[in-house]
């Protein structure tokens, strides 16, 4: 990610070749990235791992709620407006800065659809609180309709918790509607066979919803699946920004090298506190890889950097292009990823309601704010 103020003005040309580059400080500055991405990522697990080093629980609850303000922060600070101006840029043809500068938000946007596309077929029937019927005509012919909504609901609320979605509400209003039209003109015979059916599919559903090995199952595959997916829009713009940071030279170098540093701590114990967060086999190295992938991904695209600093030029065409479609893409991730599987689990979630209660959910709220601030401090030099 290219700092916003050092753009060149001049339509690609901007190779290394003719400036000053200090090849030893470059390296330097590689081997100082790998230690404070991957020790920032992999504290939090550390801390998980080895009790006997004495970190209060505390220091997990506030790296995990500012880090969810940080990468929020990353996603609308730092990512989308440099994919932006990246894709607007008036070197790139007048598709691009004339006829639909709008391409970044397109890009971030499929990157949304893709994601929730994705989460879908993972996560395919893992709540059983689309399963108990809106209304039951069976139990309307005993009780009358208003017990059987008020029955439903009942039901519904103890088995599954509290309904957030207007839409899931409309739509069960919507088919209880239905039914209620259905019990003037249907015969009872055939409403009872019709609920009856109906009630042995819902027993069979329920009965597999109930088994507490499925559902712990279900929700672990849900907490790595958005803990990958959180990291792979991570690990998309570090490479560029590495990249940014070894074609830099002079003082803009000293300025993005601090920043990137505070952004890879910040974004690494993010990271590092979500993979803490699950519940992982004794033994298992796939948080550790998780952890070193994110300490590497930075340093890799430094090295490329410095292997072609020569050659890649950030202000060409290519480079305008290839930048900016990852930004957008990693910002539609981060933004679902941010909003969608962290914030509104953390806060929004019936669960979170248990979790979070009085004094702490207003400190973790105060935390979220903290952390998106301070990102969005530092986006404006990386």
């Amino acid at each position: 990610m290219a700092p916003l103020s050092g753009r060149a003005s001049s339509c690609g040309g901007g190779s290394l070749a003719s400036r000053s580059y200090e090849l030893p400080i470059h390296v330097g500055a590689l081997a100082i990235i790998l230690t404070v991405s991957a020790s920032a990522c992999a504290f939090p697990l550390v801390a998980v791992k080895f009790p006997a080093l004495r970190i209060p629980p505390t220091f997990l609850f506030v790296v995990r709620h500012f880090g969810t303000g940080v990468l929020i922060a990353t996603a609308f600070v730092h990512l989308l407006p440099t994919a932006f101006i990246s894709l607007t840029d008036p070197c790139l043809p007048s598709f691009w800065n004339q006829k639909y500068p709008a391409m970044a938000g397109a890009i971030a946007l499929a990157a949304v659809f893709l994601i929730t596309v994705i989460e879908m077929v993972f996560s395919h029937g893992r709540s059983a609180c689309s399963l108990p019927p809106a209304f039951d005509p069976h139990v309307a012919l005993e009780h009358g309709p208003e017990k059987c909504l008020s029955a439903d609901c009942e039901q519904t609320v103890h088995r599954c918790g509290r309904v957030n979605s207007t839409g899931q509400q409309l739509q069960r209003i919507t088919e209880a509607n239905a039914a209620l039209d259905r019990i003037d003109t249907v015969p009872y015979v055939s409403i009872r066979d019709e609920s009856h059916s109906d009630s042995i599919r819902v027993a069979e559903t329920s009965k597999e919803s109930k088994d507490p090995l499925h559902k712990e199952k279900s929700k672990r595959k849900k907490a790595v699946l958005q803990c990958l997916l959180l990291e792979l829009g991570i690990l998309f713009h570090s490479v560029f920004i590495g990249m940014a940071l070894s074609v830099e030279v002079g003082n803009d170098f000293v300025v993005l090298l601090i920043a990137i540093a505070f952004h890879q701590t910040f974004e690494g114990l993010a990271l590092g506190s979500r993979i803490a967060s699950l519940s992982w086999k004794d033994g298992s190295i796939k948080p550790w890889l998780m952890a070193l992938a994110y300490g590497c991904t930075t340093p890799i695209g430094q090295a490329i950097g410095l292997a072609t600093h020569s050659l890649y030029d950030p202000d060409s065409e290519t480079g305008l292009l290839m930048v900016g479609t990852m930004n957008a893409i990693s910002s539609g991730l981060l933004i679902f990823t941010a909003l969608v599987d962290l914030l509104a689990e953390d806060f929004l979630s019936d669960e979170s309601w248990h979790v979070l209660q009085g004094k702490r959910r207003y400190v973790a709220c105060f935390l979220v704010l903290l952390g998106a601030f301070g990102m969005s401090v530092v986006g404006a030099w990386a």
